[in-house]
């Protein structure tokens, strides 16, 4: 008979005896079915066993290790095709710890089932490869040490109800060692110290803590605690009750009770007042604009946006932004779409929704639920195409029935968001979707005044401020409430309140609990005229805290911590409370009115203000504290990955705890890098670095990608340098060419040619020696100075590829290809650069891969251009096939090239109309997908229709404009054939002058083409 004794030092017994399987991987499979309760999947010990080996690899490894498994315990080990488990028949000790843990038994029971937890689960195993594995047993062993601290707190409150407080004492000593900082523990061998006669015992007990969380936390004990301490001194604790007494006694409400209360906020008022603003949210909404309510805090900013969508036919999605999310990319958004998947419209929408797979696969980045197992897209990150995706999704959802995204609280959106919500208010215009949000005043240089600002330039927002209610709007209101003595009642809310609806739902809850208003809205004029009201919003939201008992003021002041919405089980773990004394305090809360059922498992605030009020009386250091423990409940009852790290690394930051943070902050940093949301991704790399210094190096690579992809490449360079040095201080040479790769790819926007040509010349020779000479070769050609040498670096570039044994890297062929096309058209061999780009666009056509897909696009518009210099007619399809395979995969990043070539090409047959649009559309492709290189050609693209037509002072303008954005970028090409474009309109001294400074720029790249038609010119 086998059992498994795995809390404390583990053991596998065969008949009693120890049991050997030598190979410790081994083990480490049989640990983690045996604390399961259910079979394993082949994927789930895939992912985490093998993780960093091929599929048929890690496949074969299993095979192997279960092959072993089965021949050391025989039919115990039950093996599915797909799953995996062990036979329940086996005695394991964890698994009876912890069904046993939590019944209702008497002491002596209680105590056995105590007895097993010899120690921390595995204690003294480690599998020195498998981090994920690690990461799974650290959350295990703390859950398994939570169960053990309630069992020792349970047996003692058993003994104590026994007067047998030696025992007592004897189960808080253990639960103590499990956790020092634990308040309840503390206090309960407080009272049982009290209780058995020692006074002074209880005393010193109060000041051990006191001092304990002075050193290691910095913050004094709970309320609750101090007030049993005081008890304890005076002698008035009353040793016949079991709870502790507190200065206020709590008011416990059945929950049952508390769900029939009103919301405590201005949904308690008739809504009223607001007809101008419902009438301006329509027409803009018609209009196609985003709609944004902006207002202070209290004003009625979501009541208003909630009282419009009440009114409308359409399928709504909601979501808002938290001020503890906003390192988390395109949260406000992916709760919007949960919300739409949990709604029974939204999942009868997604039902019907005729969405390509393309779209699906890239929305279902954001959340797996709208995706297909089989659709989980094996592309780059990029963001165009995600933010595509989502308008794609949007439109589909509007053709059966018009749509609302309602994002609330915009802004403590994070930056991903707010870019997102600006392409989509520039691209939904003529479709039945409509954007919606709140905001609180914006600051000048925030990134949510940024977007206004742009969306007010292109006409495509609708601010609507949200103001006071004036006295005869105030004066209707109070008719709904008191129809006999409304006027009383108005000249009493008006002062106090100032119209502020948050205010006067206050003071109406305020005048209703002294029954000076009644629900009929009989009113106690005479008592209202003498009442001593709170002066101050604040003091009003105060009012409501006074009253609470210190078991929901805990609760309370953890929620706080928690953000505006929460999990009450987490929030619970983290208060130290016990189960049922949790719930209480919930209820509590909840008959105050100061928290809301958001669903099953969630609450939330009545409202902002209540938590400012709160955090003034918490005190910093206490809500710093808080802050850690919601952190650390988090990580050990969540496999802390996905939207949760960023949360639980916030909660550390929060807490002063930054080198706590920062795995959690990688995780999440990775995270955000799969949804190209590279900004966010930055800064939470940033916090990586305060961590272990060991892990230093990968986090300063990851932060040096991230600030690349983000465009920051000066910043990016300074990071990658000392990755570069580190990786090579430590010997660690596969990491020490990463970052030179990344910091060569880092530098070349920058125009720092030279530097990048030193950063890859010491990997000319080993296995990153084909993208060493690409790297070399592209700066010489992009400085245009010795485009002989840069050819020369390409093609070794290329031979080394092809000498590679079983290399098939069509990517890396694909952009040598082009960019010896782009030196061949430099330097005026246009025919070479056409056969160039054919062989591209051959080479990558039948090729699945999304990333080869956009060299093909790049290849397709490239060939069209040169096909258009050398008057060929075909020029046109290809630009045109390009334009729609870019469309078609989502490549919106190439739509401006493309756009650009196709207007040249209808320029150059006369069609001015045509090539303006061509040029407009993809200059506002390109502004809005930030693209500088393309912004300045396009305007200078444009400035060539003006002159076409005549436009002369337009067409200095435009050609100038983009002249003066090519100079600043560093990009000679365009610098040089801007000034072409412009010489011939200037007066000659000035023309002579741009001609010369064109001359300079191509004669030192041998930009033949350039040079002749220079020539053409003089």
């Amino acid at each position: 008979m086998f059992s498994l004794l795995l809390l404390g030092p583990p053991q596998i017994l065969h008949d009693g005896r120890p049991l050997e399987i030598s190979r410790r991987k081994s083990r480490a499979v049989l640990f983690y079915l045996a604390v399961r309760h259910t079979p394993a999947t082949r994927d789930q010990l895939l992912t985490l066993f093998w993780p960093d080996h091929e599929r048929a690899a890690a496949q074969q490894l299993l095979r192997t290790t279960l092959h072993g498994l089965r021949k050391a315990l025989g039919a115990a080990l039950l093996i599915t095709p797909d799953t995996v488990a062990l036979s329940q028949e086996i005695p394991i000790d964890c698994r009876r710890f912890e069904q046993q843990i939590g019944l209702r038994v008497p002491a002596e029971q209680l105590a056995l089932s105590l007895a097993l937890y010899r120690g921390p689960l595995l204690e003294g195993f480690s599998l020195p490869d498998g981090e994920q594995f690690e990461r799974w047993v650290q959350f295990e062993r703390e859950r398994f040490q939570q169960l053990a601290l309630r069992g020792f707190m349970a047996l003692a409150q058993l003994h104590e109800q026994q007067q047998n407080f030696p025992a007592a004492l004897s189960s808080l000593t253990r639960a103590m060692a499990l956790d020092a900082l634990h308040e309840e523990v503390q206090q309960a061998i407080m009272r049982v110290q009290y209780r058995s006669g020692d006074r002074a015992g209880a005393i010193r007990r109060y000041e051990q803590l006191r001092d304990l969380l002075d050193d290691e936390l910095g913050v004094p004990p709970m309320l609750e605690t101090r007030s049993l301490y005081d008890a304890i001194i005076t002698d008035t604790l009353d040793k016949d009750t079991q709870r502790t007494v507190a200065v206020k006694p709590p008011r416990m409400v059945a929950t049952s009770v508390a769900t029939t209360l009103p919301a405590a906020s201005t949904s308690m008022l008739p809504f009223a007042g607001r007809s101008d603003e419902l009438a301006r949210i329509s027409v803009a909404a018609e209009a196609g604009r985003l709609v944004l309510i902006e207002g202070e805090a209290g004003i009625g900013k979501s009541r208003l946006a909630q009282e419009w969508l009440r009114e409308q036919a359409a399928l709504v999605l909601k979501g808002a932004a938290y001020e503890l999310e906003r390192a988390l990319p395109y949260q406000p958004v992916i709760e919007a779409l949960r919300d739409l998947c949990e709604t029974p419209a939204g999942a009868s929408a997604l039902q019907q929704l005729s969405l390509a797979p393309l779209w699906q696969a890239e929305v279902a980045r954001l959340l797996p639920e709208l995706g297909e197992p089989h659709q989980i897209t094996a592309s780059p990150a990029d963001e165009p195409r995600l933010w595509e995706a989502v308008r794609q999704l949007l439109v589909a959802l509007a053709r059966a029935r018009p749509l609302v995204l309602f994002l609330d609280d915009l802004h403590w959106a994070d930056t991903s968001t707010l870019a997102l919500l600006g392409y989509l208010a520039r691209q939904t215009n003529g479709v039945h979707v409509t954007l919606l949000g709140t905001a609180r005043a914006t600051t000048a240089r925030s990134e949510l005044a940024t977007l206004i600002q742009t969306l007010t330039r292109n006409g495509r927002i609708e601010r609507i401020p949200v103001r006071r209610l004036s006295p005869a709007e105030l004066t209707a209101l109070t008719q709904a409430l008191s129809a006999t003595d409304s006027a009383p009642l108005a000249a009493w809310l008006q002062p106090a309140s100032e119209g502020n609806p948050y205010v006067l739902a206050e003071l109406i809850r305020y005048a209703r609990e002294r029954t000076w208003l009644t629900s009929s809205g009989a009113l106690d004029v005479a008592a209202l005229q003498q009442a001593v009201v709170p002066q101050s919003i604040y003091s009003l939201v105060e009012s409501r805290l006074a009253p609470l008992g210190p078991d929901a003021r805990v609760l309370l002041d953890v929620a706080v911590a928690a953000g505006r919405e929460f999990e009450f089980a987490l929030v619970a773990l983290a208060s130290g409370l016990s189960e049922q004394r949790a719930l209480d305090a919930l209820d509590e809360l909840r008959a105050a009115m100061l928290l809301q059922p958001a669903d099953e498992q969630r609450f939330r605030f009545d409202h902002s203000l209540t938590m400012e009020v709160a955090y003034r009386e918490i005190g910093e250091p206490r809500h710093r504290t808080l802050h850690r423990r919601l952190a650390e409940a988090m990580a050990e009852h969540t496999d802390g990955q996905g939207e949760l790290a960023g949360v639980i690394a916030t909660h550390f930051v929060e807490g002063n705890a930054p080198e706590r943070a920062a795995p959690f902050a990688m995780r999440a940093g990775q995270r955000a890098m799969s949804l190209a949301a590279w900004q966010e991704a930055s800064t939470l790399f940033e916090l990586a670095l305060r961590g272990d210094p060991g892990d230093r190096l990968a986090a300063l690579i990851a932060l040096g990608e991230a600030r690349t992809n983000f465009g920051a490449s000066a910043q990016a360079s300074e990071v990658l340098r000392e990755a570069v040095a580190l990786a090579e201080q430590r010997h660690h040479q596969h990491q020490a060419a990463q970052a030179r790769m990344l910091l060569a790819r880092a530098l070349i926007p920058q125009g720092r040619y030279a530097e990048v040509i030193a950063t890859v010349g010491p990997l000319l020779v080993g296995e990153e020696a084909a993208s060493a000479e690409f790297f070399w070769g592209a700066a010489l050609s992009l400085e245009g100075a010795d485009l002989q040498a840069a050819r020369d670096h390409l093609n070794r570039s290329q031979q080394l590829l092809a000498a590679q044994p079983l290399a098939n890297d069509t990517i890396s062929s694909a952009r040598i290809k082009l960019e010896l096309g782009n030196i061949a058209a430099q330097q005026g061999d246009i025919h070479t650069a056409v056969q160039l780009f054919r062989e591209l666009v051959d080479t990558t056509s039948l090729e699945p891969d999304p990333t080869v897909q956009s060299w093909q696009v790049l290849g397709h518009n490239n060939l069209a251009y040169h096909l258009h210099l050398l008057g060929d007619p075909q020029a046109i399809e290809y630009a045109r096939i390009g334009l729609a395979l870019a469309q078609e995969k989502g490549l919106l990043g190439h739509l401006p090239y493309l756009h650009s070539t196709i207007g040249e090409i209808l320029l150059a047959a006369g069609d001015l109309d045509g090539a303006e649009w061509a040029f407009h559309e993809g200059l506002r492709l390109s502004e809005e997908l930030h693209m500088a290189e393309r912004i300045a050609g396009l305007s200078a693209n444009l400035g060539l229709v003006a002159r076409a037509r005549g436009q002369d002072a337009l067409a200095i303008h435009l050609l100038s404009t983009g002249q003066t954005r090519a100079d600043a970028l560093g990009t000679r090409h365009l610098a040089a054939q801007i000034r072409i474009w412009l010489a011939p309109l200037l007066p000659p001294e000035q023309r002579r002058a741009t001609l010369a400074e064109a001359r300079d720029l191509a004669e030192s790249g041998g930009r033949q083409r350039l040079l002749a038609e220079i020539a053409a010119l003089e």
